[in-house]
This record gives structure tokens, sequence and C-alpha cells, in this order.
């Protein structure tokens, strides 16, 4: 520990001062890191695409949320691996996805989500269709995220379910 008794500030003094400085220092990091990191990015498409694309009213990527994506999709394929629905997994997927001006899937990229489910739901979700979306009078590509939750393991209230699906609709 220093002290500076010798130039006439005793030690309770400097550590005060010391503390002050980190506490000021601890401030100006957590405020930059919640300005930085609370700010959302550009999202990105999730594959080179050439043809137009959504926008928001910024003039950015627009993205579909969800629940969105569910309701515009008019065909539904689920995941055809009947060993990932005996394995013991519990989770969420998630994945961005291109939707074409026709309707069907570019590409897609998964984000998170554990690794025995993304090559069988990227490969259904390739299968699905979705309602063109159009601007301006003119259909344009959109980008969605998607997320599903699998679980056959203590899955709770929810109950178990390995499927692409909503139980509570038809595909």
């Amino acid at each position: 520990m220093f002290c500076c008794r010798n130039k006439g500030t005793n030690c309770r003094d400097a550590v005060s001062i010391l503390i002050m400085k980190l506490a000021g220092l601890f401030f100006a990091v957590t405020l930059w890191c919640s300005v930085s990191f609370g700010q959302e990015s550009q999202p990105q498409l999730p594959c080179d695409y050439k043809d137009t694309v959504l926008k928001n009213d910024q003039g950015r990527l627009a993205l579909l949320t969800s629940d969105e994506m569910k309701k515009r999709a008019t065909h539904k394929v689920d995941v055809d691996s009947p060993l990932l629905k005996q394995a013991d997994i519990k989770g969420t997927i998630v994945v961005r996805i291109l939707v074409a001006s026709s309707g069907n899937v570019a590409c897609i990229r998964s984000i998170s989500g554990h690794p025995m489910l993304r090559l069988p739901v990227e490969r259904a979700l390739r299968q699905w269709k979705f309602v063109p979306m159009q601007t301006a009078g003119k259909k344009v590509a959109y980008v969605g995220q998607m997320n599903f939750t699998f679980c056959n393991i203590s899955c709770g209230d929810s109950g178990n379910s390995m499927t692409l699906l909503d139980p509570k609709q038809s595909p």
C-alpha cells in the first residue's frame, strides 16, 4: 500500500482518492459497455443475396420475428430424424432465414442451438414455403429469425416436444 505521509497527505485521503478514481473508471467502463452492447447491430443476411430485400423505415434490413415468420409459413415440414427424437435433448435452436421473393427459402443459417439439432432443423426448414412479401407493389425477399424449442427430458409443464410444428395447429 502506498502512503503520502511525506508530502502532507495521510493514508486515508490517498486511499479515498484511489477508491474514487476506481469507482469513476468502473462507471465509465459500465456506461461504455451498456451503450456499445445495448445497441442492436444491423441484422445480417444469412448468405450472399443479390436481389432486393425488405428494408425498414430507416433503410436498414428488416428482421421479422419468429412469430411473424411462423404465421407467414404456408407449407411446413417437420424434422425427420428418428435418432433425434430418441436423444435426450433440451434446448432452443435459433435460425436466420432468407425467404426469396417467390416465398421459397433461399438460405438458412443457424445462430445458436444444440449441434445435434442444427442440421435436421435446417434440412426441414429448407422445404418450408412462405407468403411472399411485397413493397411498393413489387415482390421482395425478406429475412426472419425463427426459434424452436425442443425437449424430451425434464420438460416440466410444457411437456415433451421434438417437433418444428405447433401441436395446436395443423401443418
